[in-house]
């Protein structure tokens, strides 16, 4: 019965620096609704005794699977970011109890040793276990690098890192199990083809993902080099028209105030006023030429918000050309106040670029199909000074099956466009890493459009979702 009981124990402190490891990376605050994890993880030892009772080499397998999922049922994140992050949490885990129970050595060979009664030894022992897994679990996550947790939309590299490095030691505790391995062929198999498949489908998502950035960024290369060729028409034009201007003032420098000369002349010597009239008719001509001028080049210049942020303004007119070459209307308000606060909240630029061109471009490909499609994007900020911006147009509703899945999985309804589902996950793991709320309203009153979708940097991380029945 006291075996059944250390074993418990063990598991116990395993499942919570299990829990408390996940929280730590995923930057979650503990809650009172923490002390939950504390019959969670009881009732996890109970089942992961006696479901690895003869199949012990199963036992590390099965601590990541159960800690798995009640993350990803406690904290509803995506499951692969959620099974990625247990990974890494539960490698630390393992990592640490193996240097445990290095460090416990000299201490059980003591008590074993010098008192002969091994029911004692085994208690003092694994408290002694329990008490350094808290304990340096706790030290890990006052570390700098671990202390401010990891994220996932910032990748550098070093979450594969340590997505391989905690798969290597959780498999070092499996072979640490398997006391006789000739005789557990199957289990072993099995181990390895878990872990060899964790490794897969993290690579397979790295590689998608790493397409998903190239494409990324060959479609703000694209951003880029078309407002470059935007301002070199723009400058061949106001050369043009510089050049036309110059001519004209070249022309009336000369011919106007010789005009002024005779009239004056003619003022003085005839008292027929009326003779004037055909000069001044000339002169009104020419002054009418020069004005009509002077409005052509007024009425051609850019008529879109000026946000006086290169990178923005770039993806503004980006879009507003797509959305002209599919004959659709793109209007955009501007409230310059927003993009200040806007870009303090968003501190990396490519992140706002995304999360704009990626709702840009699924409006556009709503609205192209309609006779007379109109889109709208409006910058703004609430009462308490929150920047938000928001997305009207007059296209279809959302698919259910896309509202289901949102944030959750890669899916798509128009693959003929080229959408392959991943845009919507990028956009939720941008707004996950800065707590950003989402709605999306399918019910407008008295509106031109059908539906508007609203990304608020408040801090909140809701989502809200107003549907059309």
């Amino acid at each position: 019965m006291l075996s059944v009981i250390v074993s418990l124990t063990k598991y116990f402190s395993l499942f919570i620096s299990c829990f408390y490891s996940y929280i730590k990376l995923m930057k979650i605050k503990l809650q009172w609704l923490n002390i939950l994890d504390l019959f969670v993880a009881a009732l996890f030892s109970t089942a992961l005794y006696f479901s690895t009772i003869h199949l012990q080499i199963l036992l590390p397998t099965f601590l990541l699977i159960l800690s798995s999922i009640y993350n990803f049922i406690r904290y509803r994140f995506s499951f692969h970011n959620t099974i990625s992050v247990s990974t890494i949490a539960c490698g630390l885990v393992v990592f640490i109890f193996i240097i445990n129970s290095i460090i416990s050595l000299p201490l059980d060979y003591i008590f074993y040793k010098y008192i002969d009664n091994s029911i004692i030894c085994d208690t003092v022992s694994i408290v002694i276990l329990c008490i350094l897994q808290f304990l340096l679990i706790f030290i890990l996550f006052k570390i700098k690098r671990f202390r401010s947790g990891i994220s996932l939309q910032t990748n550098d590299g070093n979450i594969e890192l340590l997505f391989f490095i905690s798969i290597f030691c959780i498999f070092i505790m499996t072979l640490f199990y398997a006391k006789n391995a000739v005789n557990s062929p199957i289990e072993l198999l099995l181990v390895f083809i878990i872990f060899c498949g964790l490794a897969l489908i993290i690579w397979w998502r790295k590689h998608i993902k790493n397409n998903y950035q190239r494409q990324l960024y060959s479609r703000n290369e694209l951003i880029y080099e078309q407002r470059i060729e935007e301002y070199e028409k723009e400058r061949v034009e106001l050369l043009n028209q510089n050049n036309a201007l110059a001519k004209i003032i070249h022309r009336d420098n000369k011919l106007i105030p010789a005009m002024v000369d005779a009239v004056n002349n003619l003022i003085k010597r005839s008292e027929n006023i009326e003779g004037l009239q055909p000069l001044l008719t000339q002169l009104e001509n020419l002054s009418a030429e020069r004005q009509t001028i002077i409005s052509n080049y007024q009425t051609d210049t850019d008529n879109l918000p000026n946000t006086k942020i290169i990178a923005l303004d770039a993806v503004l007119h980006y879009l507003y050309n797509k959305a002209k070459q599919n004959k659709v209307n793109l209007e955009i308000s501007l409230n310059n106040d927003c993009i200040p606060l806007l870009l303090s909240k968003v501190t990396d630029m490519t992140e706002l670029i995304t999360l704009i061109c990626d709702l840009g471009e699924n409006a556009i490909i709503a609205t192209k199909e309609k006779l007379n499609g109109n889109i709208l994007l409006s910058f703004g900020l609430s009462e308490e000074l929150v920047p938000y911006f928001n997305f009207y147009d007059n296209g279809s509703f959302f698919d259910k099956k896309v509202i289901a899945n949102m944030g959750r999985r890669r899916i798509t309804t128009h693959k003929e466009d080229g959408g392959n589902g991943i845009g919507l996950m990028t956009l939720f793991e941008i707004l996950n890493k800065y707590n950003a709320s989402y709605s999306l309203n399918e019910q407008l009153i008295n509106s031109k459009f059908t539906k508007c979708i609203e990304v608020t940097f408040d801090g909140l991380h809701n989502k809200t979702f107003i549907l059309n029945n």
